[in-house]
C-alpha cells in the first residue's frame, strides 16, 4: 500500500525512508492474517484486538485502527497527549483505549491479543546492558498473544561497529541502550512457532530523513537480511 508522506510521519515519526520498510512487510502479513482470522470468526463478528507497546505518540495505534483493528495504545508511563489528539483528529479514537503497560510485566491475562505491535522498544528495555529484560518482554508478548497471534516488530539492532560508535557520539538518549545483533534477535524469537526477520538501513542512521542518504540506502540495502543494517523488522507467530 502506498502511503502519503504525512501518513508515514504520523505512523513512524522519524527516519521515514528506513522504517517504512516495516510497514510494507506488515501490510502484506496483515492482509493474509486478517483474511485467515475472518475465516475463523464466522460465529463472532468481533474485530481483531491489538496491543501497541511503547506507543508514546500513538503512530502505530493509528496505523492499526485505520485497518479496523481495536487497539490498546500503551507506554510504560502512558501514551502522550499528542497520541490522543492524533487519534481524535484522524477519527479513530473510538477504536483505541489507553494504558500504562510495562512490557516486561504486563497486566493482562494469557491469550488476550491477536496482534502485538512495537517499534524501537527492545533497545530501550535492554538499557544498561540487559538483554535478559528483552527476553522477558518477548516472553510476555508471547504469553498475551492468542494462539496464531502475531507480534509485528521494527527494532534498532547493532549494525556495524561504525553504527555503534555513531550512536554513542551523536544519540545521547541511546548511549545506554542495548542493541541486539541480528543473530541474537533471531535467537530471542525462538519461543515463537515461526518468525521472519528482514533488515534495512545503513547511511540514513547518520542523518535521518536526508533524502540523498535514503536514495543511496536503496542501493546499499538490496539484501533482505544483512547484519550490517541497523534496523530489523518482521513478524513472529505464536503456535
Amino acid at each position: 500500500m502506498d502511503y502519503r508522506d504525512e501518513q508515514l510521519r504520523e505512523y513512524l515519526q522519524w527516519d521515514i525512508a528506513t522504517w517504512k520498510q516495516a510497514l510494507a512487510h506488515w501490510d502484506n502479513i496483515l492482509s493474509q492474517y486478517c483474511s485467515f482470522a475472518e475465516g475463523h470468526e464466522t460465529s463472532d463478528a468481533r474485530r481483531l484486538k491489538a496491543l501497541d507497546l511503547g506507543a508514546r505518540d500513538g503512530g502505530l495505534s493509528l496505523y492499526l485502527a485505520q485497518k479496523d483493528v481495536d487497539v490498546i495504545c500503551s507506554d510504560i508511563a502512558g501514551p502522550s497527549d499528542s497520541a490522543r489528539e492524533l487519534h481524535v483528529r484522524r477519527g479513530v479514537s473510538e477504536r483505541i483505549s489507553y494504558a500504562k503497560v510495562d512490557a516486561t510485566d504486563m497486566p493482562f491475562d494469557d491469550d488476550q491479543f491477536d496482534i502485538v505491535i512495537l517499534k524501537s522498544l527492545f533497545a530501550v528495555i535492554g538499557v544498561g546492558n540487559n538483554p535478559e529484560a528483552i527476553r522477558t518482554a518477548i516472553r510476555e508478548i508471547h504469553r498475551v498473544l492468542r494462539p496464531k497471534g502475531m507480534m509485528l516488530f521494527a527494532e534498532n539492532v547493532a549494525g556495524t561497529a561504525l553504527h555503534m560508535k555513531a550512536r554513542k557520539l551523536f544519540v545521547p538518549w541511546g548511549r545506554d541502550c542495548y542493541y541486539s545483533t541480528l543473530a541474537e534477535l533471531e535467537e530471542m524469537l525462538d519461543i515463537f512457532a515461526d518468525s521472519q526477520v528482514q533488515t534495512y538501513g545503513f547511511l540514513s542512521c547518520a542523518k535521518k530523513d536526508f533524502k540523498p542518504f535514503a536514495a543511496l540506502d536503496q542501493l546499499i540495502c538490496r539484501s533482505p537480511k544483512s547484519p550490517y543494517h541497523y534496523m530489523a523488522f518482521g513478524h513472529a507467530t505464536k503456535a
